[in-house]
């Protein structure tokens, strides 16, 4: 057909790989797979705030101190079985630890799918297996990033800095593994960390206050190389209305999105600024990073949609 794309031939595998590929034992793995690694992201989200070891000790109940033995700290299943709490003291364990191991394994199960099942199915040959790895080590920094801001206003840099310097290297090296375009890919992530403390500059000079933290600024580093250009747009702006949709009844009703207040993480901070009781709603404050985080796992998952939104909305 006229104007019509080139046929693009599919990429030969070896039917053993394919079949070995689309079992469904395979995609039990990537969730099993996730949850490992959730439960790591556990050990990250409560020792880096603490400037904590995420290697030594071994994981230990923060009640008793016992350390925990290594049946009791399977995924998932030891809290289950022991209904979250300590078989030594008995004291409970928080329902996050569960939740951040589930949502680990759900992303390594929809990256898997999305990245290594899609493509062979379409033709492709078994590259996605680096792209699922790839895309989940950004999404499971998100997670973290997540429960940090969450709990101690905290981006870590160890986290977002580090997983920037991965893309980097990919996105240079191996641009064809995020679908990038090197330059434009590097550029946005660089205008991400410029916007932010542009705005933050020009608050501290015209107020006196942060506006926004300088961590929010290294997380659309971090995005913008994985992304590219539509990441950044769509993670500020999707980010943006969902923090309001999240935080403003939560605030009407006497709850506080964070876990805890800036002042007992980060001190009497003059830069923080006070919240301003006659501004209601929009005077409290508020961690950004979770809802930039949801933006850019949105983007990860449902590229394809939000690219062609794009397209639509540009008339493209």
């Amino acid at each position: 057909m006229l104007g019509s794309a080139p046929a693009v031939l599919p990429v030969p595998v070896d039917p053993t790989i394919i079949e070995l590929l689309l079992s469904p034992w395979l995609r039990v793995a990537a969730f099993v797979w996730g949850t490992l690694w959730g439960s790591f992201a556990n050990v990250v989200i409560y020792r880096l705030p603490a400037g904590e070891s995420v290697s030594r000790p071994r994981s230990r109940c923060p009640d008793c101190g016992t350390a925990i033995a290594w049946y009791d700290n399977i995924p998932i299943l030891s809290y289950l079985i022991l209904r979250g709490r300590c078989r030594h003291c008995g004291a409970p364990f928080a329902l996050r630890y569960l939740l951040v191991e589930l949502v680990a394994g759900l992303l390594s199960f929809a990256l898997y799918m999305l990245y290594v099942i899609t493509p062979l199915l379409e033709g492709g040959g078994v590259e996605g297996l680096i792209t699922w790895q790839i895309w989940f080590l950004f999404c499971l920094s998100l997670v973290i990033i997540t429960f940090t801001d969450l709990d101690a206003w905290i981006i870590p840099n160890e986290v977002v800095l580090g997983v920037s310097v991965v893309g980097l290297i990919v996105v240079i090296g191996w641009p064809e593994r995020l679908d990038a375009v090197t330059i434009p890919w590097i550029v946005s992530g660089v205008s991400g960390l410029a916007l932010v403390i542009a705005i933050r500059w020009i608050y501290l000079k015209l107020r006196d206050i942060e506006a926004i933290g300088l961590g929010d600024g290294k997380l659309l580093l971090m995005v913008g190389i994985f992304g590219g250009p539509m990441a950044i747009a769509w993670t500020l702006g999707a980010g943006a209305l969902q923090g309001l949709i999240v935080s403003v009844p939560m605030l009407l009703t006497g709850r506080k999105p964070a876990n805890s207040e800036l002042e007992e993480i980060h001190g009497d901070d003059p830069e923080l600024g006070e919240e301003d009781p006659d501004a209601g709603v929009m005077g409290k404050r508020v961690p950004f990073g979770p809802f930039l985080a949801l933006a850019a796992l949105e983007f990860v998952l449902l590229r394809r949609q939000i690219d062609g939104l794009f397209a639509w909305m540009m008339g493209v």
